[in-house]
């Protein structure tokens, strides 16, 4: 969130200085050189009505200008990677393709660190040489901020979105406002539910994994599972194995998971407006579905562990939550255990699996580039996408336990879709009350939402206002 406070200054300034009118005027002829760009001759008897303009049907010769691409971490241009695997050899080839097709540089732009990064990006674009002509920014970054005060500008106009070769992912996350913004070819990491399927076998109890293939990894199933996991091993009295031992990002993140799949959320109508909506049916059966594990089934370890990933490696817990990266911890510190990794349950609402992430991030364009459009198609077109996926599948195979984990993770990559309140000032705060409300203070899911509705609302109404 201190990258959102950043924007949220930058964007105050801007409404003070009233400068942002000049976002409009983009194209300048102060630039050194000005790209050539030939029309073919399409031929008579063309009647194909879309106007968007297809790149491969004009030569555009940038005459060695560079383009420039912004990241926030290190050894993003594949050119530079000591190691070269061969995601960075084939995406090198097509590097060099675009540098020859367009008579261009591409250089990937390391610009402050992630907690300044958008900041760097406003402040460099209102100078009018933004330090990137493609940007990779965090979803909550640009929606509607952004995007409202025209940092960055819709794609759609020079590509085809609903293209197959596009991702889902990319589709869901990356449009605002029925444009589409962001490019990607992968999914980010999904959140699931991790599972000691060793200890699933010594209790017992039904596999997660042949649950949800079967459809059948319901709330009730994910219920029934969970209390019949919570054991007393020893015999002397206590607990010592709960049916789930925690959550990355600890219970938060676990009802976040249970909102969104009972169809519920926490900012967005029906028709995907920004507006609070947890006191919405779906949302509201969630809360009360995770007060119910919490104080009545004692199913989630309690008091609430610091690390909970701890406690699922030492054995007092049959499932986790977490992210698919956090797989590597569990298979070099459980050996001897097998593990699975399935989606969340689905909630009553809800027809399919699908797992939710708040961290999804795209390239976008820049609305202050000199070469918004052949930014774009470079992107695209250095791109790996389908090769891109099958390598990482390929990798998937040397990393994952089993075939069934793996079949999940392949689900998940093609069912990924975006919570996106974390862009409201202390969005993730409020809720962590709500939340903390439900569980630890047995308060009514009713009671903790009208306790922070106002808030909530309020804070709506500032980013709204302030991102016209």
């Amino acid at each position: 969130m201190k990258a959102f406070k950043l924007v949220s200054c930058v964007i105050t300034l801007i409404l003070i200085m009233g400068v942002i009118g000049c976002s409009k005027g983009t194209e300048t002829t102060s630039q050194p050189t000005q790209p050539v760009v030939q029309q073919e001759d399409k031929g008579k008897g063309n009647d194909n009505a879309n106007t968007q303009e297809d790149q491969s049907e004009k030569k555009v010769d940038l005459n060695g200008q560079t383009i420039k691409i912004g990241v926030w971490w290190d050894d993003s241009d594949p050119r530079t990677v000591k190691e070269k695997g061969p995601a960075e050899e084939a995406q090198i080839k097509l590097i060099e393709a675009a540098e020859a097709k367009y008579n261009c540089k591409i250089e990937f732009v390391k610009f402050g660190d992630y907690g300044k990064y958008v900041e760097n990006f406003t402040v460099t674009s209102l100078s009018g040489e933004p330090f990137a002509d493609i940007v990779r920014l965090e979803l909550f970054w640009a929606f509607p901020q952004l995007v409202n005060k025209e940092f960055i500008q819709p794609i759609d106009q020079w590509i085809d979105a609903s293209d197959p070769k596009y991702i889902d992912w990319m589709r869901a996350g990356g449009s605002f406002k029925g444009h589409q913004y962001g490019m990607v070819d992968s999914a980010p990491s999904p959140y699931g539910i991790f599972y000691n399927k060793t200890l699933v076998q010594k209790l017992g109890l039904e596999d997660p994994y042949e649950l949800q293939q079967k459809g059948e990894w319901t709330w009730d199933k994910f219920r029934e599972f969970s209390k019949k996991a919570t054991q007393d091993t020893n015999g002397d009295g206590k607990t010592d194995v709960w049916g789930l031992a925690g959550a990355y990002g600890k219970l938060k993140a676990l009802t976040e998971q249970m909102v969104y799949t009972n169809k519920g959320a926490v900012d967005k109508d029906e028709n995907g407006d920004i507006k609070f909506s947890l006191n919405g049916p779906n949302a509201v059966e969630a809360l009360q579905y995770v007060s119910d594990l919490f104080n009545v089934d004692k199913s989630i370890q309690q008091p609430i562990p610091d690390d909970a990933s701890k406690e699922f490696i030492a054995g007092k817990g049959v499932m986790y939550a977490g992210f698919s990266w956090e797989l590597s911890n569990f298979t070099d510190n459980m050996k001897g255990q097998e593990l699975g990794y399935v989606f969340f349950p689905k909630g009553p609402k809800a027809d399919k699996y699908v797992s939710y992430t708040p961290f999804g991030n795209m390239w976008m364009v820049s609305k202050y580039s000199k070469n918004a459009e052949t930014a774009l198609h470079i992107i695209d077109e250095i791109s790996l996408n389908e090769e891109g996926r099958k390598l990482s599948e390929e990798s998937w195979q040397q990393s994952y336990p089993n075939k069934e984990s793996m079949d999940t993770r392949k689900q998940m990559a093609s069912s990924i879709d975006y919570i996106s309140y974390y862009a409201i000032p202390d969005g993730e705060k409020l809720f962590e009350g709500i939340v903390k409300d439900i569980t630890e203070g047995k308060v009514s899911p009713a009671t903790a939402i009208d306790k922070v509705k106002p808030q909530f609302e309020a804070n709506i109404k500032k980013l709204l206002e302030e991102n016209k």
